[in-house]
């Protein structure tokens, strides 16, 4: 195997336990008809970097599209890949089949494909799926919860789970900053890894927290 491609085997291998389903969850909530948002954040587990116990800086930019009030588009771009060469995208669909009512939440999913791409042409494709239920607080706070997974098929098959939690605070009728905080595959051990996780639960997988700011434009909401 040549450097390059070692590479690239290499990182999904850090992505299925530092960077799965990297940034914040693609779509807590639905975007009205016709409606856009975009979407930045950074984090990861918490990790030793250079000497300190830190979220690994993740970077990802994610744009959303709307198709009517329940069901919508992704589309996005993981930084830190495109830093080492490698040109990171995801893309996918995303649905809303319940609405809150009372103790009822919102509840949607998402399913996509994540795609690591070489220059030379080597790639490694991953399915990926979430699942997430939020409750509106007032006008300006949500609180959601849910699972995020990928799969790899490419060597032997594998499935990684994120469970996670996170809140989301409107700060604006169009702008809004998400926090959440997430367990990394806690189906793995921990220890041995490349990566000196810091936040391990009972040595599995790791703790880790991702922050995140959305940008609402178009459409008509009020």
């Amino acid at each position: 195997m040549n450097a390059k491609f070692r590479i690239l085997a290499v990182l999904p291998a850090a992505i299925l336990l530092a960077v799965v389903r990297c940034g914040t969850v693609t779509a807590v909530t639905p975007l009205h008809r016709g409606e856009s948002a975009f979407a930045a954040s950074v984090g990861g587990p918490v990790a030793n970097v250079a000497g300190m116990d830190i979220p690994i800086p993740y970077a990802v930019a994610r744009y959303r599209y709307g198709l009517n009030d329940q069901a919508g588009l992704y589309a996005g771009g993981h930084l830190l890949a495109a830093a080492r060469g490698i040109i990171g995208l995801d893309f996918g669909f995303s649905y809303h089949f319940l609405a809150q009512k009372g103790w009822i939440p919102t509840v949607g999913t998402s399913a996509g494909i994540m795609a690591l791409i070489q220059a030379e042409g080597n790639e490694a494709l991953f399915p990926q799926l979430d699942l997430v239920a939020s409750y509106r607080l007032g006008g300006r706070f949500l609180a959601y919860f849910g699972s995020q997974s990928m799969y790899q098929f490419r060597s032997e098959p594998n499935v990684v789970l994120v469970p996670f939690i996170g809140g989301e605070w409107r700060a604006g009728k169009r702008f809004s900053l998400a926090l959440e905080a997430k367990w990394y595959a806690p189906t793995e051990p921990t220890h041995p890894r490349d990566v000196d996780y810091a936040l391990p639960i009972d040595n599995h997988g790791a703790v880790g927290f991702v922050l995140g700011a959305n940008w609402l434009f178009g459409g008509n909401r009020e």
